[in-house]
């Protein structure tokens, strides 16, 4: 965990110099922004919205969220990883940026399926980023007859699957620990190559401890000037550590945090 620890550093000293969140580029937070208009995978980017989405384009944050994807496929030739979960600490670090980006950068290799599922039931944001999605979601799947194909948009040009959040349940934390929940895990686990979960954020909530149980792997989101560090440390004491494969420290501003930007693996 030492690279970890070092990102924790750099994170609290940034928003202790600062005193609140950071101004002008990030990375790996800084993506490219396109208005849908046309076909294909710029058309599903929903018109009007800055939506944060990496293409295909060769891009610096594009090659981050490759490598990152690399690294990724890298652990699962060493150990079982499907369905990957993304949170962190606290609300507006970037996760759901970084789970939608490192899903599309996984469905842009057309040799593997790939679903996103987004699986904050309180404050859902992954159907910000894609236009008419279905008329289903998360929800509805586990908790009524809709079946899953029913509720999946498959994004143009890519071999990514999205599971949006439609209704807003009453009880978030008790379906996302059901069984329902479990069975269709498995179920999309072997449909799908890669199965990417954005939770919610791990303070304050028992969602993303749950998830996390369910799940292969989990990457904890650090937002440079955003979070404290004692709360990022007590968000990874209340994950299994054993499924945390490493931190993502995002949105770092100066030119010399930017080697501090990315996947931080452990240290095994």
């Amino acid at each position: 965990m030492g690279k970890i620890h070092d990102a924790l550093q750099r994170a609290e000293e940034e928003r202790a110099q600062r005193g609140g969140p950071p101004v002008g580029p990030t990375a790996p937070d800084l993506l490219e922004e396109r208005s849908g208009s046309g076909q294909g995978l710029e058309g599903a980017l929903r018109a009007g919205r800055r939506s944060r989405i990496v293409t295909a384009g060769s891009s610096a944050v594009a090659e981050e969220y490759r490598t990152l994807r690399a690294r990724i496929q890298s652990i699962r030739r060493r150990r079982p990883l499907r369905t990957l979960v993304v949170t962190s600490a606290r609300p507006g670090e970037g996760k759901t940026t970084t789970a939608v980006n490192l899903a599309l950068s996984f469905g842009l290799d057309l040799g593997t399926n790939t679903c996103l599922i987004d699986a904050d039931l309180r404050t859902p944001s992954v159907h910000r980023a894609f236009p008419q999605l279905p008329d289903a979601g998360l929800a509805e799947v586990l908790e009524t007859d809709v079946k899953v194909d029913d509720a999946l948009l498959q994004i143009p040009d890519t071999r990514l699957w999205v599971l949006p959040v439609k209704a807003m349940p009453s009880q978030p934390a008790e379906l996302l620990g059901s069984r329902p929940m479990g069975e269709l895990l498995e179920e999309l686990s072997a449909r799908f190559d890669t199965v990417i979960i954005d939770a919610p954020p791990v303070l304050g909530l028992p969602d993303a401890v749950t998830l996390v149980d369910q799940a292969d792997a989990a990457l904890l989101v650090v937002g440079a000037g955003e979070v404290a560090r004692g709360d990022v440390m007590s968000a990874l004491e209340r994950l299994d550590r054993s499924k945390v494969i490493g931190s993502i420290f995002n949105r770092c501003e100066s030119a010399q945090n930017q080697a501090y930007a990315g996947y931080y693996g452990r240290a095994d």
